[in-house]
């Protein structure tokens, strides 16, 4: 996206947020203009649009001792500490949910609020994390590795949100749709 916006719209300035903890209404208050990911807003005057179902996989780093042999939903709990990514500190998610569903529960030792802080623990450790398949491409970058978990997890609906002042809005649009061509290229690498 960055080489079209310099191509396309010279001057632009593009300004990233984190997350906040705490749900602020950031699309409403005219904080931020467009809300890019799993798009958790329930306020009936935002715009969501999805674009693509993204799911989770594992990372650990490389020569981690779960990588070896089959990978059970039982070793998958009982084999190796986990981390989670939670921008509230939550300790427990759907994965959580789905083994216990199965009579299985795995030891969260900790949380960091962002998947790429994850990662840079997850590459000095032998924890256990989760990523989205559009993370992939930097988890090996640091030399992680991916891995189907073995359990039956929900899809995440990746999308976009927006405040209805922009929908006329040409520069917006425009954003809009230089965001709608991301995924299809960060979508092309899996597990491994």
């Amino acid at each position: 996206m960055t080489d079209q916006a310099a191509a396309e719209a010279p001057g632009i300035r593009v300004r990233f947020l984190a997350e906040s903890h705490v749900d602020t209404p950031y699309l409403r208050q005219g904080t931020a203009d467009l809300e890019v990911g799993v798009v958790d807003s329930t306020a009936p005057e935002v715009h969501v649009e999805t674009l693509h179902e993204d799911r989770m996989v594992g990372v650990v780093r490389a020569g981690h001792p779960l990588l070896e042999g089959e990978l059970t939903p039982e070793r998958f709990a009982a084999d190796a500490d986990h981390l989670i990514v939670s921008r509230r500190g939550k300790l427990h998610g759907p994965v959580d949910t789905r083994l216990a569903e199965l009579g299985l529960e795995r030891r969260v030792v900790g949380t960091v609020g962002t998947f790429p802080a994850s990662l840079f623990v997850l590459r000095d450790t032998d924890l256990v994390g989760l990523i989205s398949l559009w993370s992939v491409p930097l988890a090996h970058s640091l030399g992680l590795v991916t891995f189907d978990v073995p359990l039956q997890l929900p899809g995440l609906a990746v999308g976009l949100a927006w405040h209805p002042r922009h929908d006329a809005d040409p520069a917006h649009a425009w954003l809009r749709a230089c965001v709608r061509e991301l995924p299809a290229e960060g979508m092309s690498a899996g597990p491994g």
